[in-house]
């Protein structure tokens, strides 16, 4: 699940850098992957692994 918000990171990281954005998209950014470990963390059999009982 946290591999679908490396894209966003990338592409928040890239307006970054090349000026577009502040550093607010970086914050926002990082709130949201920290925001999708935290559901996934929270859901039953989420973080257990599969196939293990």
């Amino acid at each position: 699940m946290i591999v679908c918000c490396i894209p966003m990171l990338a592409i928040a990281g890239l307006l970054f850098l090349t000026g577009v954005a502040g550093s607010g998209i970086i914050v926002s950014a990082l709130l949201c992957t920290a925001m999708m470990a935290a559901m996934m963390f929270a859901m039953p059999g989420g973080h257990a692994g599969h196939g293990h009982k």
